[in-house]
């Protein structure tokens, strides 16, 4: 038998300790009510009444094409947006949040789901952007995710943008494909990045799977967090130079960095 070298996972052992901690965060799930993630109140949902009502829902005035929130009516182009139009026809946030703010109830849902495991708040956020769809969903073909690169699934054990967008499918009776995109290079964490940097980190990153095609598609992309729109830009370009005949973006929050 030749022995492991150092470092190497062991696929197998790998895949069944993923396996054993998803059924174990799904039966603690079951045994132990909500508290509110935001204040560790007791809830019957992931935030309190108390904590929704702390978050800044989007509404008009904003950009029209990136979804920007604006200081002043009327809803008009931003400067980014006049200057470079995205390849995107329209990305639209629910909320935002402002990263520095700590105490910030979604900040805190969507840090726990994306960096501390807790794939249990995926369903109260994915409900949340079904309640507040901000399009009208007759006007898509499907629903995509934006993907992680594989070795990142392996180490979260989910991605939370498929898990988002699974209430939405649901409701609005959309076909959601997981693996339209893929991500075929892994590039290092966007937090912390200027714009600049954003964009160059994520470029040639995605790939349309072998085999589909988008042809004369309406395709509405989801991600959870939107700060800079260059991920967002990158995925859309490639499906517009794959000929799809829309691409419109949806993520849970927008993120302000002033």
């Amino acid at each position: 038998m030749v022995a492991a070298r150092p470092g190497r996972i062991d696929r197998p052992q790998y895949t069944i300790r993923l396996a054993l901690r998803a059924m174990a965060h799904r039966l603690l799930d079951q045994l132990f009510p909500w508290a509110c993630v935001g204040c560790e109140r007791a809830a019957n949902f992931a935030l309190c009444d108390r904590c929704l009502a702390d978050i800044r829902w989007i509404t008009e005035p904003l950009c029209p094409r990136c979804g920007l929130p604006l200081a002043s009516p009327p809803s008009h182009l931003c400067g980014r947006c006049l200057a470079r139009p995205p390849a995107f026809s329209r990305l639209r946030a629910i909320a935002c949040y402002r990263p520095s703010e700590e105490r910030d109830p979604l900040g805190i849902a969507l840090r726990a789901l994306k960096y501390a495991g807790r794939r249990a708040l995926a369903q109260p956020l994915s409900t949340l952007l079904a309640d507040r769809f901000p399009f009208d969903p007759s006007g898509y073909d499907l629903m995509a995710p934006v993907p992680l690169h594989l070795e990142r699934l392996r180490s979260r054990g989910f991605n939370q943008a498929l898990l988002l967008a699974r209430e939405p499918g649901r409701r609005f009776g959309l076909s959601v494909d997981p693996g339209l995109i893929v991500r075929v290079r892994s590039t290092s964490p966007q937090v912390g990045l200027d714009e600049a940097e954003r964009r160059r980190n994520v470029r040639r990153a995605f790939a349309l799977r072998a085999g589909r095609t988008v042809g004369g598609c309406r395709i509405l992309l989801v991600d959870d967090v939107c700060t800079s729109t260059a991920t967002a830009e990158a995925c859309a370009n490639l499906l517009v130079d794959e000929g799809a005949a829309a691409v419109d973006v949806l993520v849970v929050a927008r993120a302000l960095l002033h």
